[in-house]
């Protein structure tokens, strides 16, 4: 497979020595390309600082792997008949590994964080559609929703994971800035921090008082990787027992004897994200009164024919043919393989036309000028910077493919890469690009996504996913009107997202670009690692190391 990639020699960073013989260390291989930026739960938006948050911290509840139903972690629940209020009971024997029971207060002290304004949160729009947090008693709290919802596990109560409160300042003013955030002292999953090294590895040890059953592993190393071929020589070495990835980097791996390998779609959804805003001046969508900002529009992007254009401009379906044997597809709107039902069977995804997509940008007023090769309106050349982090092979790819065809249109693209920290916190979340590549996962609700990346009030530079400044009404209300529909009968509610996937693609809020399956490697030494679609590590206590 031809893969963009700049292979290196691997020379493995020193880390604590621990036999992989003696069989006391899961050794993980963070997605490449990247580190932990927080392992503060109501702060995290990268893979890579969630995957490890998943050992220390628990929710109240966890996805079934298989059809990610709910199911008790922290807390069981029960429902009222109107489906307005949750009654959460939390378990008696759940505490923080210092010995401090885990309390209601702990939960309302997360929900009050992440509604905090000084707290920069990405899941303040999540609980938006919680009207009260009430503690009953240490043990028990309720939540009461403003309307019933369809969607509420995915969004309010997957932000409910509770942290410390009792390291934590009261008025949430070192909420963000805590120590705790990058080496948390006390956890409530089946591991604690054990040490941390920037931009090398995490090591955690296990919690010997956990809840759920002390784990059989006593420690685990996650160690940062440069990229997939170094990812795949430390696998075939034995260097890692683990390692997330695609198709096409496990046809690279090769030999597979050694590994249990799972495949199964990947929630997620590969962006060409084009602002429709300035980028030179975030602003949300809507002001403090609640009334809508007037943005100043993108020179480039703010016509819906330069967005088609752009969409249409380069071949997505070479980007496929990268990712290896039925490795990827092409993406049409917002809801991925697993939510099948609710896709919208007469959309599709935009094909490779470079003439309709010339014709397109002439009548956007973006003409060629015969002398430089890049188009230009009033004055003005068409061309601008793609900031992206590289993360993921794929996202590289779909940039230089871009770049490559535009350019044959006549736009400029100027790519550039970023460390992923500066990045989300630099770039993407504040707003401050005219063009970027992201992946963006929707959790276990079908409108994960969508809502995420569409609803106007997640229009918020510095916290929000909406991140092109996409204000549509008619997506507002359908995205409400799918959440809030009395029974939440699946085929209703399959003809509303039907609607908002038209819709979403017809107006190019974003480019939706290509799919893939994901890939689930597991050195055979370690036993009961049964990975599903919706939860890679479900039963972590269990994971055993054969002798």
């Amino acid at each position: 497979m031809k893969r963009l990639l700049v292979f290196v020699l691997l020379l493995f960073i020193a880390v604590p020595a621990l036999a992989q013989d003696s069989g006391d260390t899961l050794l993980l291989a963070q997605p490449p390309g990247g580190d932990i930026s927080t392992l503060n739960p109501a702060l995290a938006t990268d893979g890579h600082s969630i995957v490890v948050i998943g050992f220390l911290f628990d929710g109240l509840f966890q996805a079934n792997p298989e059809t990610a139903a709910p199911e008790p972690m922290l807390a069981t629940w029960t429902e009222s008949e109107d489906g307005l209020t949750y009654t959460f009971t939390l378990r008696d024997d759940a505490n923080w590994s210092d010995g401090t029971p885990i309390t209601s207060s702990d939960v309302l002290f997360i929900y009050n964080a992440i509604l905090n304004d000084a707290v920069p949160s990405p899941r303040k729009a999540d609980l938006e559609l919680i009207a009260a947090l009430n503690i009953i008693d240490d043990k028990t709290f309720e939540v009461v929703l403003s309307a019933p919802n369809c969607t509420v596990w995915g969004g309010a109560f997957a932000s409910l994971t509770p942290v410390p409160s009792h390291l934590y300042a009261a008025d949430f003013s070192d909420f963000v800035d805590n120590p705790n955030n990058l080496n948390p002292t006390v956890t409530s999953g089946p591991y604690v921090m054990d040490e941390y090294l920037p931009g090398e590895y995490v090591r955690l040890a296990r919690n010997s008082s956990y809840y759920g059953g002390e784990p059989q592993i006593p420690f685990q190393i996650h160690r940062v990787v440069a990229d997939t071929a170094v990812q795949n020589q430390a696998l075939l070495a034995g260097e890692v027992d683990y390692a997330f990835m695609y198709p096409d980097q496990l046809e690279q791996l090769g030999d597979t004897s050694n590994f249990n390998v799972f495949v199964a779609p990947l929630n997620n959804t590969p962006l060409f994200v084009l602002n429709w805003a300035d980028p030179a001046n975030p602003q949300p969508a809507y002001d403090e009164a609640g009334n809508l900002v007037e943005q100043t529009p993108n020179v480039f992007f703010s016509d819906v024919r330069v967005r088609q254009a752009i969409a249409m401009g380069y071949d997505k379906s070479a980007i496929v043919g990268t990712l290896g044997e039925n490795g990827g597809f092409l993406l049409d709107g917002p809801f991925t393989p697993g939510f099948s039902w609710a896709r919208n069977p007469d959309v599709g995804p935009y094909m490779y036309d470079p003439e309709a997509a010339a014709a397109l940008l002439d009548e956007a007023g973006w003409v060629l000028n015969p002398d430089t090769g890049v188009r230009e309106k009033d004055g003005v050349p068409f061309e601008f910077d793609l900031v992206y982090s590289p993360l993921v092979d794929l996202w590289s790819n779909i940039a230089l493919v871009a770049q490559d065809q535009l350019g044959q249109l006549g736009i400029r693209v100027n790519v550039q890469s970023m460390e992923w920290s500066a990045y989300l916190n630099d770039v993407l979340l504040p707003q401050a690009f005219d063009a970027t590549i992201v992946g963006f996962g929707g959790g276990t609700q079908v409108d994960g996504i969508a809502y995420n990346i569409l609803y106007s009030q997640n229009d918020v530079p510095g916290s929000g996913f909406n991140l092109t400044s996409y204000v549509n009404p008619e997506i507002d209300a359908l995205l409400d009107q799918a959440r809030s529909l009395p029974g939440c009968a699946q085929e209703e509610r399959a003809a509303i997202y039907g609607e908002v996937q038209r819709i979403a693609q017809e107006d190019v809020a974003y480019d939706f670009t290509v799919g893939t399956n994901q890939v689930n490697v597991m050195n055979r030494r370690v036993e009961n690692f049964n990975p599903g679609t919706w939860n890679t590590f479900p039963n972590i206590p269990a994971l055993s190391i054969s002798q």
